[in-house]
């Protein structure tokens, strides 16, 4: 009878076998295994992350006569890609500026070119927004506008500012873009404060308002501005006023009658009533004319009233006896 064989033997003579059959093909999957995971894991690893990348710009030189009209962000936004290890230590140490360079001459769109950035080994930028933009330029050209005042305030009871503010100068000059500066109708100072002001005249020295962006002022920033204020006054007329003869009996005027304008302050000519205000020829100072029997001249209409200036229409007369 033969003898059993040992298990323990047979399980390693079929563990040996199975190793060393088609042993090429298992170390070649083997090394496929390690190439996968290696793979796997480097994909694990890297990551895409945007950022925003601050730009420089360079203008030219107002020499140059041209103005940029578009509006260029203060960053650019970029997407990284690369590993995690070499994104995190970016954003710690931070990514250098872009400058754009414009001095060199006239260009009609920005482009953000990718290799403009300065990275690290190891991450590439896939996108930048906005990758271009549009450059709108305009000439530059130099106008005199006229300088705008006004007044605030109220000056104290029983007074008005009289007439305009007179600005000096009354014109200044701007420089900037040509379809702003040609459509610009003034440049305005800032006001001048007339609070409780009393009879008598003002001079200021006050700044201009900022012009629009992009405009400059060529020269002062200020003007003197100068203010009258003066006694408010009223102005009452009264017509068909008899004219009453004086230093000659039996004379009388023609006209007849005159109208009378009073100006003054309110509470005077408010309070006036018709038979106050009397019209007068007086030729009295005119000896000469007692001693004919007819005849006539012209006189001067006069109107006596206190705190008040009065002006008649027709201003004279003709006195005739």
């Amino acid at each position: 009878m033969t003898a059993g064989k040992n298990p323990l033997v047979t399980a390693l003579a079929a563990v040996r076998d199975a190793l060393t059959q088609n042993l090429g093909l298992k170390v070649l999957s083997l090394i496929f295994a390690f190439g996968l995971f290696a793979f796997l894991h480097a994909q694990e690893e890297r990551q895409q992350r945007t950022v925003p990348v601050s730009v420089i710009l360079r203008l030219p030189p107002e020499s140059d006569e041209r103005e940029l009209m578009t509006p260029i962000p203060a960053s650019v936004y970029v997407t990284l890609r690369g590993s995690t290890r070499a994104i995190d230590g970016l954003m710690q140490t931070g990514i250098p500026p872009v400058e754009v360079d414009l001095r060199a001459g006239p260009r009609d769109t920005l482009v953000f070119d990718p290799k403009a950035f300065s990275l690290p080994h190891g991450l590439e930028i896939t996108i930048v927004d906005p990758p271009s933009i549009p450059l709108e330029w305009q000439k530059v050209t130099v106008r005199r506008v006229p300088v705008q005042a006004s007044v605030t305030g109220k000056p104290a009871e029983g007074y008005v500012v009289k007439g305009e503010p007179a600005v000096d100068p009354n014109q200044v000059t701007v420089r900037g873009p040509e379809e702003m500066v040609e459509v610009m109708q003034f440049v305005r100072l800032a006001s001048f404060d007339v609070s409780g002001l009393t009879d008598g005249t003002y001079r200021r020295r006050i700044a201009l308002d900022s012009p629009p962006a992009r405009v400059n002022i060529v020269g002062s920033h200020a003007a003197t501005m100068t203010v009258t204020i003066a006694r408010r006054v009223s102005e009452s007329r009264f017509a068909n006023r008899p004219v009453e003869v004086i230093g000659l009996v039996g004379a009388y005027s023609v006209p007849r009658n005159v109208d009378v304008s009073v100006i003054g302050p309110p509470e005077v000519v408010h309070a006036l009533r018709s038979e106050q205000v009397i019209a007068r020829a007086d030729v009295s100072q005119l000896a000469t004319l007692k001693s004919e029997k007819h005849g006539s001249i012209t006189a001067k209409v006069t109107v006596d009233l206190a705190q008040a200036e009065v002006e008649t229409q027709p201003p004279t007369v003709t006195v005739k006896w």
